[in-house]
């Protein structure tokens, strides 16, 4: 009967932590992915499980068939789980009421938040917690030790956890999509319940079995309930600290983010087991509970201070995964071993001095979810942001010594005295533990493993200027300088590059703003979905028809870091206009009741986790819908970061919101989404403002798009085509959020290779029914024959790897003699508008600042001057390749040729 049972109860586990995952995707669409938010939901899911607890600690003793009460406890928590997956995704609409006057008051949004979760989940939840106590207690009758049972019991219950966080997330959501999947857990619910049953009416014919004579209470069970409430809480925050330290190391995927904790699970289960094993033997087990406790402390100083990332690997996805794997196991799994024989050890010791098994477990495991609840909010909100990763593992290493005191007093109150055997253990465990502590690897975080996670991004020349450990992740800010000037920035967020001021990044960047505004330039009111390194929010403010401009980040500190970066012409935050919310942006558009005429997103690579549902279906109607008539949507479409049928899916999704979606160049393989809401009106002789504005003008003569001829150029295709090309392809949506998998990509997907064919897309420009509805005839006109141009510059942008690293020097020749255009050249020979900046305003005969001259004044048909200036940078640098290339340009200059 007892592995009868193990197996039901594992079946119920895999079932619990499968609706856990799909609640925790379901929420975060509904109260969002900000910290606070899923901070919110993870306390209400622990509250409900610590009401379970208390409930069956209070009532165990009043149930006659404690068999059927787990059996009615598992239908419970089926139904109820199936309910919650099926009406979460339509209560959004029923709670923005009552989010939308406080969205910008968090102190008060939060804990709406915390209480509608806690309501929503109160019943399954409460039912999950109390079915460990009332499973151990109806066990104890037949098993004459309650810690073998209690760490068999806790060994499979855990096991469960890890089956329900893997499967869920490799296999069933893939396939079956979030409701398919709350039917499987449903439906193992429903077997555990028909197998409890069956075992139920089988005792019931043998006859009523009496609990064995248990063992004289004893006093002083207070001190155990204080170290079973500091062990869970150490455990979940030293799982919130181990996460943000492993996201330095892994892509932060949604497997990722299941391994982890599947690690953590599994080292549980096996300490669970393990115990259990050890209490077969004659061996005092409970005498070194305390031992164990500083073992944690010391186990995990050791780990992080012996901690060594894995080297990458092949860009598969099973690489991936025992990448991290490997990583996490060495990391974690030795203190996870360690708390699973603690909390074993634990419950037996409690037991001794409650007397019921039902009652010692239900205590046991209140204190221990309680202290989990509480140790998840203060890692996320205090250690981290005030201490960092590094100092927060050493203090939750020395609360390990206080558990272990703690304990140690607690035993030698209750017998007196101690085995002189326990005592040894004991001072050795102190003092291993205390040393350690005095050998912390302080400054390992800052010294090696930030330099090593940044090594890719600071083989240009950059370097660290700032690290910020928030709340929401570790951000290190880098800047590459030219001749002792700031050139570059770049943001850092754990082991991702997330934004940039390459002259790359800042192109796509200013198109979101620019190219919706050639087509709308009435736009009053703008909202920006995701600040980055503010080269987006830049555009907006140089935008003078702009009133408003909303920007929803949900990171303060990227907010806060961009300070750091040098604005010409003033800092966008600084601009009287714009309005800052801390917040995720889709719940943001949820709550709000603006409506903007220009929304843009640049949220983070699709495939982190939690960003999928930033490129739903679902989320673009929800941007649609927050537009005014005629107002205009663009979107970032990172198509290198996609499988074919995966970019196709997102094109799918956009183009369900927006009936006229189309399809932009931004700079190489960063797209541009486009859609509007209603009708628009064609812009005609207003097209061409923004370049009568002298900062515009600048800006995007800066780009590339020095003419409003240039514009058009970035066309890739419209509706019909997109349609065309997305046909076979099911939209990404809410319900199978893995259409977009975790799956690394290395290559542009041969499907996406005829987007990138400028003749074609000349062809399609030319006769695209979106177009004519956007631009003024004559200029579709003038147009068409630009886009040679723009071939050259998307060769330029997939070649370079850096300036001069690839050849343009036939092309160049060609826009300088058929052109007056001076921004495509200099972009083509490998400089920038900042570049040149900073080279007027320094004195140095660095012969790339006279490189950068000289190509400047080749771009504006200087030959002299650029002749003069490239050989002085020849004669400093003789053997520069680039050099010399265009110094042979600018002593043949072609002559000048009309199209």
């Amino acid at each position: 009967m007892e592995l009868a049972l193990c197996l039901i109860f594992f079946l119920s586990g895999t079932s619990a932590l499968l609706f856990e995952t799909l609640w925790f995707r379901l929420a975060g669409l509904t109260f969002g992915n900000s910290v606070w938010a899923s901070s919110m939901v993870l306390a209400s899911f622990m509250g409900g499980l610590a009401l379970g607890n208390h409930l069956a600690g209070r009532l165990a003793a009043s149930l006659r068939r404690p068999l059927r009460a787990y059996a009615a406890l598992e239908a419970a928590i089926g139904a109820s789980g199936l309910a919650l997956v099926l009406v979460f995704p339509s209560l959004s609409s029923l709670f923005v009421l009552l989010f939308r006057p406080l969205l910008d008051h968090p102190l008060l949004l939060n804990p709406l938040r915390l209480g509608i979760s806690f309501v929503l989940m109160a019943i399954p939840t409460t039912a999950m917690g109390a079915t460990l106590p009332l499973l151990v207690g109806t066990l104890a009758r037949r098993e004459s030790s309650y810690g073998r049972l209690l760490g068999r019991l806790y060994g499979w219950n855990t096991l469960r956890a890890v089956a329900g966080a893997l499967a869920g997330e490799t296999v069933l959501i893939g396939a079956l999509g979030i409701r398919g999947t709350g039917v499987v857990a449903a439906l193992l619910n429903g077997i555990a319940v028909l197998g409890t049953l069956t075992i139920a009416r089988r005792i019931q014919s043998e006859g009523v079995v009496a609990p064995p004579p248990g063992e004289r209470a004893e006093r002083g069970g207070g001190v155990l309930l204080v170290a079973a409430f500091l062990s869970g809480g150490l455990l979940l925050a030293l799982e919130v600290v181990w996460f943000r330290f492993l996201l330095l190391f892994t892509d932060g995927t949604t497997l990722a983010f299941a391994v982890m904790p599947a690690v953590v699970l599994l080292g549980i289960a096996t300490g669970g087991l393990l115990c259990s094993w050890l209490f077969r033997t004659r061996f005092d087990h409970e005498a070194w509970t305390a031992v164990v406790a500083l073992g944690c402390g010391f186990a995990l100083v050791l780990g992080y201070a012996s901690f060594q990332p894995s080297p990458p690997p092949a860009a598969t996805a099973t690489a991936l995964a025992l990448r991290d794997t490997a990583m996490a196991l060495r990391l974690m799994l030795p203190v996870s071993i360690l708390s699973g024989v603690l909390f074993t050890l634990l419950g037996r010791a409690l037991q001794k001095r409650v007397g019921d098994a039902t009652v010692a477990t239900a205590h046991l495991t209140l204190a221990n979810t309680i202290g989990a609840m509480l140790g998840s909010l203060v890692a996320g909100f205090v250690l981290l942001p005030r201490l960092g990763i590094e100092k927060s593992i050493f203090t939750l290493a020395l609360a390990y010594g206080v558990a272990g005191i703690l304990i140690a007093a607690a035993e030698l109150a209750k017998s007196g005295e101690s085995h002189r055997l326990q005592r040894f253990g004991f001072a050795a465990g102190l003092i291993a533990q205390a040393i350690t502590l005095a050998v912390f690897p302080f400054g390992l975080l800052r010294n090696d493993f930030l330099p090593h996670i940044t090594e890719a991004f600071r083989r240009d020349g950059s370097r660290i200027v700032a690290v910020r450990e928030g709340v929401t992740e570790t951000a290190t800010y880098l800047r590459r300088d030219l001749w002792g000037e700031p050139y570059e920035y770049r943001l850092v967020t754990n082991d991702l590059s997330m934004s940039a001021t390459t002259l790359l990044a800042r192109r796509y960047m200013s198109l979101f703003v620019h190219l919706p505004m050639a087509f709308h330039p009435d736009a009053r009111r703008a909202l920006l979905i995701s600040y980055g390194v503010g080269t987006t929010a830049k555009a907006l403010t140089e935008t003078r028809s702009l009133q408003s401009i909303d920007v929803v980040d949900i990171s303060q500190d990227v907010v806060d870091l961009s300070r750091l970066r040098r604005f010409d012409g003033g800092h966008p935050l600084d601009d009287p206009r714009v309005n800052i919310h801390i917040e995720d942006g889709r719940f943001f558009l949820l709550a709000t009741e603006k409506r903007f005429d220009l929304i843009t997103a640049e949220p983070p690579p699709p495939k982190n986790a939690g960003i999928v549902n930033l490129y739903s279906a679902e989320y673009f109607q929800l941007i649609h819908d927050r537009l005014a008539e005629g107002g205009f949507a663009t979107y970032w479409l990172p198509i290198y970061q996609l499988e074919g049928g995966e970019g196709k899916a997102v094109i799918r999704a956009f183009c369900s919101a927006f009936a006229d979606c189309s399809l932009w160049s931004g700079a190489g393989a960063e797209l541009i989404l486009m859609g509007t809401r209603g009708t628009v009106r064609p812009a005609s002789e207003r097209f061409g403002r923004q370049w009568s504005d002298p900062i515009t003008s600048e800006s995007l003569s800066a780009i590339g798009v020095a003419s409003p001829e240039m514009l058009g150029t970035l066309f890739i295709a419209d509706a019909p085509t997109l349609r065309q090309l997305t046909a076979s392809t099911p939209p990404l949506v809410d319900d199978f959020p893995q259409r977009l998998s975790w799956r690394p990509v290395t290559d542009l997907a041969p499907d996406f290779a005829p987007l990138f064919d400028v003749r074609a897309a000349q062809s399609r420009f030319a006769h695209s029914a979106t177009i004519r509805a956007l631009m003024p005839a004559p200029m579709i006109a003038a147009t068409v024959p630009n886009f040679r141009y723009e071939a050259f510059m998307q060769h330029y942008f997939f070649a370079s790897q850096g300036p001069g690293t690839v050849d343009m020097s036939k092309e160049v020749s060609y826009v300088l003699a058929h052109t007056s255009d001076r921004a495509i050249p200099l972009i083509l020979l490998g400089s920038d508008a900042a570049a040149q900046r900073i080279a007027d305003r320094v004195q140095s005969n660095d012969p790339m600042r006279l490189w950068t001259l000289g190509v400047r004044a080749l771009s504006e048909r200087r030959y002299a001057d650029a002749v003069g200036l490239l050989q002085r940078a020849s004669e400093l640098a003789p053997a520069s390749k680039v050099i010399a290339r265009d110094l042979a340009l600018a002593r043949n200059p072609p002559l000048p040729v009309r199209d």
